[in-house]
């Protein structure tokens, strides 16, 4: 399952710790606890991340208790078994470009997709290109990267390659990795100075109609 959100960045990352919290305790955090986790220099930051939810539909407050919050079970909002992914622009499947990072919102796509991957460091990205039509992704997929993932061989991977990024499959040859288009119109990329692999796909969402 997947559905488009309008949670920011931070507001995914406190339903997700608000979900855990009660998993791990059976009772709700208090801002306290929220914003000491999160940083916060105050619970008024806490409480106004937790105001948000609410207005959006995530969470239901009830007015004097402490630990009054609640993680609603409806449709609007995350079941347990369920993963807010942030969205991070787009990403070339063709030529590599120079990219600007921005939040986009976020994914909220079900446990059983991403496998292991719950609780590391998760983003999603637009396609944008045809150079890994071999691989089964399209232009307009969303390609979902998991950062914690140590990357090996023939895995689909984000990677900035000589101060641009692209999504291509990673491959070796003589001791040198390389990144390997899927599409023959396309040549593979070998770096000049630089590689690192930014994440590691777990997962490509197609909408259909």
């Amino acid at each position: 399952m997947y559905s488009n959100n309008t949670l920011t960045h931070k507001q995914a990352k406190i339903l997700g710790f608000l979900q855990d919290f009660r998993r791990g305790s059976g009772t709700a955090p208090t801002y306290r606890e929220i914003s000491k986790h999160f940083g916060f220099k105050s619970t008024k930051a806490a409480a106004d991340h937790v105001h948000a939810l609410e207005r959006k539909g995530y969470i239901r407050r009830h007015g004097g208790r402490s630990r009054g919050i609640e993680v609603l079970s409806a449709e609007k909002a995350f079941a347990n078994d369920v993963i807010a992914v942030p969205i991070l622009g787009n990403i070339p499947a063709g030529y590599p470009e120079e990219q600007t990072e921005y939040w986009h919102g976020t994914l909220a796509i079900d446990q059983a997709i991403l496998g292991a991957s719950r609780g590391h460091r998760l983003f999603a990205l637009r396609v944008n290109g045809d150079s890994m039509e071999g691989r089964g992704i399209h232009k307009g997929d969303w390609a979902v990267a998991d950062a914690d993932t140590h990357p090996h061989e023939g895995d689909v991977v984000v990677a900035f390659i000589d101060g641009q990024n692209t999504l291509k499959t990673l491959a070796e040859e003589k001791g040198r990795y390389f990144l390997k288009a899927e599409n023959p119109n396309y040549s593979d990329l070998v770096a000049i100075s630089e590689m690192a692999v930014a994440g590691v796909v777990k997962a490509i969402i197609r909408r259909v109609g």
